[in-house]
C-alpha cells in the first residue's frame, strides 16, 4: 500500500513539474511574441514618421527652389548682390520675397552671399552681419547648386529656458551666366508644419514621436509639456533622477551614430526623460543632423503580460499548495503552522496585534505574561538580520536604556525570540503624535507649542548630557499623552537613529544607507554628510517641528525629495509668524528662526539655551492646567469607549 502511495506521489510530482514546465514555456512564448509585435509596431511607426518628415522637407525644398527660380525675384536679388544697395533696399527686397512666399507659411527670409554675409533680411538689424559658422556649414550644398533643409535649433532663452528657432530651407540664386551669387533662405516657425508632423504620431496613452538635436534637446513638442513645466524639468532626453543629467539610453544610442547615421530598437525598459520606464525605436538622420524617436511607456506596451504574470503566479501558488498537502507529512504541516504561534511570543511578552511598521522592524501591542502589563514590542524584520542592522538594533536598545527622563519613552527589556528574532519592549502609550494633532485639529496656539517644545527639550537635554544625539526628531516621533490623568504629557520616541558623539560606539549605518532620517527635518550639515551630527542637528529638527505646530505647514513645501533637499541646503525658510493663523510672540518666532538656520554656529548652541528661551515665553504666555483639561475634556473620550479613543502610535 505504501509503495503504491509513493508511486502515486511520484506520478503527481512529475505531473506538477510538467504543468509548471508547460506554463513557463507558454509564458516565454507569449512574452517573445509580444516583444516581436512591439518591435514591429515601433519600427513601422518610426518608418512612417521619418517618411512623413522627408516628404515634408522635399516639399519645402521644392517650394524654395521655385521661389529662387522666379525670374522677377531672381533678377532683383542678382542686381542687389552686385550693386551693394543700402539696408533700406534690403528691407524692401525682403518684404517682396515674403510677399511671394506667404502661401507656404514663411515668416522670415535671408539672402546670403558666398562669403556668409547677410545681404537681405526680414530682420533689418541682421543686414551686413555674417551667419553663424554652423549655419554657414549647412549652406555649403546650396552654394554648390543644391537646395537644402536646415533643422531648427534649441537655444537658451534669457530666463534660463530653452527656445526652438525656425526651420529653414535654402536654394541657390544664379546669375544670367549660371554663376551662384547668393543663397535664398526661407524660415518658418517650428510650430508651423515641423512640430505638427510629430504631434500627430502619439500611439496609446503615453506614446509620442520626438525629434532631438545632438545634445538631446527636443526640437518637437512633448505631449507631457505641462508635466515638464510643473516639475521644472528641461525639455531634454536626460534622466531626471540622475544628478549628472546624463542622456537617456535611447538618446545616447542615437548620438553614438551621429556621424554615419543608423537606427535601433530598445525593448528592455529604460528610464525616460520623465523618469518613467520606456521602450522605443530611434533613427539618426545624419544629412539633417537630427534624431527621430518613437517612445511609449513599458507598462502600457507590455500590459498584456501583467495579466499573464498574475495568472502564472496563481498557478504556481496552487501547485505549491498541492505539493504541501501531498508531500508534507501531517506532523510537518503542524510544525509549519505552529511556527506562527511561536512567533507571537517574545520572551515574557505575548504579541497581541501589530500597531506600527518601520524600515527594519515591526511594532506590536503586547502583554507581559506574568504582570499583565501592556507594552509595545519592536521586532527586527527577518530580512534585516544583517550584522550591520543587528548591531544598530542592539545599540539602539543599549543607548536608549541609558535614558530615564519622564519625557523619554521607557525601555523595559530586550532579547531574542524562538526563531532568532531580535526584539525589545518599551512602554505602551495612549495619545496621539504631533503629526496627528495637527492633522486632526489644525495649527497649535503659541502657548501650547512652547509647552510641548519645552518638554521635548527636557528629553533631549538628558540625551545630549549623556553624549547622545537623537537624529530623527519629527512630529511622528513626539507623542502627546494622557498618562494616568497627567495630560499634554510629551514623550519622545524612536531612538532608532541615536548616535553616541563620544566613545567607541559611534559607528552608524552610513556605509549601508545614504541618508538616515527624514529629509524634511534633517539639518543641512546632515544632508551633506550623513555621519555629521551633534546636538545642533536635533535643535534644527526641533525648530522645524515648532514651525509645523504653529503653522500646520511643512518648513519647505515641495513635491519631490530632490527639490526638498535643494531647499533645505539653500533656501532661507519663512518665519512662523508669516504663516501662522495665530499672533506668534516675537521671542518664540525668533527662536524658531534661529533653530532652523543653515549654519550650525548660527543656531542656539545647546538644548539648554532653547529651553531657557521657552521658559521665558511661558512666563508671559502660559499654557495652564485649566486650558489643558478643557482641551482634553472636549477631544478625549474615556478609555471605556475603545471605539473612539485615540490610537496609540509607536514608530
Amino acid at each position: 500500500m505504501n509503495v503504491q502511495f509513493d508511486r502515486a506521489r511520484v506520478a503527481l510530482l512529475l505531473l506538477l513539474l510538467a504543468l509548471l514546465g508547460v506554463g513557463l514555456w507558454a509564458y516565454r512564448g507569449v512574452d517573445s511574441s509580444l516583444r516581436e509585435i512591439r518591435a514591429t509596431g515601433l519600427q513601422t511607426l518610426l518608418n512612417t514618421q521619418v517618411g512623413t518628415l522627408e516628404q515634408w522637407i522635399a516639399e519645402r525644398r521644392h517650394e524654395a527652389e521655385q521661389l529662387a527660380a522666379n525670374a522677377e525675384l531672381r533678377t532683383a536679388i542678382v542686381r542687389f548682390a552686385g550693386a551693394g544697395a543700402t539696408s533700406g533696399d534690403g528691407e524692401r527686397l525682403a518684404r517682396e520675397i515674403l510677399a511671394k512666399a506667404t502661401t507656404i507659411g514663411i515668416t522670415a527670409t535671408l539672402v546670403i552671399d558666398p562669403r556668409g554675409r547677410i545681404l537681405v533680411a526680414s530682420d533689418a538689424e541682421r543686414i551686413g552681419n555674417k551667419v553663424s559658422a554652423d549655419f554657414s556649414a549647412h549652406l555649403a550644398p546650396v552654394l554648390k547648386g543644391q537646395s537644402a533643409f536646415l533643422r531648427p535649433y534649441s537655444v537658451a532663452g534669457g530666463d534660463g529656458t530653452r527656445e526652438i528657432g525656425r526651420a529653414w530651407v535654402a536654394a541657390p540664386i544664379r546669375s544670367a551666366s549660371g554663376r551662384i551669387v547668393a543663397a535664398l533662405a526661407l524660415g518658418s516657425p517650428v510650430d508651423k508644419g515641423f512640430a505638427t508632423l510629430f504631434g500627430a504620431a502619439r500611439p496609446g496613452a503615453s506614446g509620442e514621436a520626438l525629434a532631438f538635436d545632438a545634445e538631446g534637446w527636443l526640437l518637437s513638442p512633448s505631449r507631457h509639456g505641462d508635466e515638464l513645466r510643473q516639475r521644472k524639468l528641461p525639455a531634454r532626453l536626460a534622466v531626471p533622477a540622475d544628478d549628472s543629467a546624463s542622456l537617456t539610453r535611447l538618446a545616447a544610442a542615437a548620438l553614438a551614430k551621429r556621424g554615419e547615421g543608423g537606427e535601433g530598437l530598445l525593448l528592455q525598459p529604460y528610464p525616460g526623460y520623465l523618469g518613467r520606464e520606456m521602450i522605443g525605436a530611434w533613427r539618426w538622420l545624419a544629412p539633417l543632423d537630427i534624431g527621430v524617436a518613437i517612445e511609449i511607456e513599458a507598462g502600457e506596451a507590455y500590459a498584456p503580460l501583467r495579466y499573464l504574470q498574475i495568472g502564472f503566479g496563481i498557478v504556481v501558488l496552487l501547485l505549491f499548495a498541492v505539493w504541501l498537502s501531498v508531500f508534507l507529512s501531517p506532523n510537518a504541516l503542524a510544525n509549519l503552522l505552529r511556527r506562527d504561534g511561536r512567533a507571537r511570543q517574545m520572551g515574557p511578552y505575548k504579541l497581541l496585534r501589530q500597531i506600527g511598521e518601520g524600515a527594519i522592524s515591526n511594532v506590536y501591542l503586547a502583554q507581559h505574561r506574568m504582570l499583565k502589563r501592556p507594552a509595545a514590542v519592536k521586532v527586527l524584520k527577518a530580512q534585516s538580520t544583517k550584522e550591520e542592522w543587528i548591531a544598530r538594533f542592539q545599540r539602539e536598545v543599549q543607548l536608549s536604556s541609558l535614558l530615564h527622563h519622564p519625557n523619554t519613552i521607557a525601555i523595559y527589556d530586550y532579547g531574542t525570540g524562538a526563531d532568532g528574532e531580535f526584539w525589545y519592549a518599551m512602554e505602551y502609550l495612549e495619545g496621539l503624535s504631533l503629526a496627528d494633532l495637527v492633522e486632526r485639529y489644525g495649527p497649535v496656539p503659541p502657548a501650547r507649542t512652547a509647552y510641548i517644545l519645552r518638554q521635548a527639550c527636557a528629553s533631549l537635554w538628558e540625551a545630549h548630557s549623556c553624549g547622545l544625539v537623537h537624529r530623527d526628531i519629527k512630529p511622528q516621533n513626539i507623542m502627546l499623552c494622557d498618562i494616568r490623568g497627567e495630560r499634554d504629557f510629551v514623550k519622545v520616541l524612536d531612538f532608532g537613529l541615536v548616535k553616541q558623539i563620544d566613545g567607541n560606539q559611534t559607528r552608524d549605518l552610513t556605509g549601508v544607507m545614504r541618508i538616515l532620517g527624514t529629509p524634511l527635518y534633517m539639518s543641512p550639515e546632515r544632508i551633506r554628510d550623513p555621519s555629521d551630527a551633534d546636538a545642533r542637528a536635533d535643535i534644527y529638527a526641533l525648530g522645524a517641528v515648532g514651525f509645523f505646530l504653529l503653522t500646520g505647514k511643512r518648513l519647505f513645501e515641495t513635491e519631490t525629495e530632490h527639490d526638498l533637499t535643494y531647499q533645505v541646503l539653500h533656501i532661507v525658510p519663512r518665519l512662523a509668524s508669516a504663516c501662522s493663523p495665530f499672533a506668534v510672540p516675537a521671542e518664540l518666532d525668533a527662536l524658531i528662526g534661529r533653530c532652523v538656520e543653515k549654519a550650525p554656529e548660527a543656531r542656539p548652541q545647546s538644548i539648554a539655551e532653547v529651553a531657557s528661551i521657552l521658559d521665558g515665553v511661558l512666563v508671559h504666555l502660559p499654557w495652564t492646567r485649566r486650558q489643558i483639561d478643557a482641551w482634553w475634556r472636549q477631544n478625549w473620550v474615556s478609555e471605556s469607549d475603545p471605539e473612539r479613543r485615540f490610537n496609540a502610535r509607536v514608530s
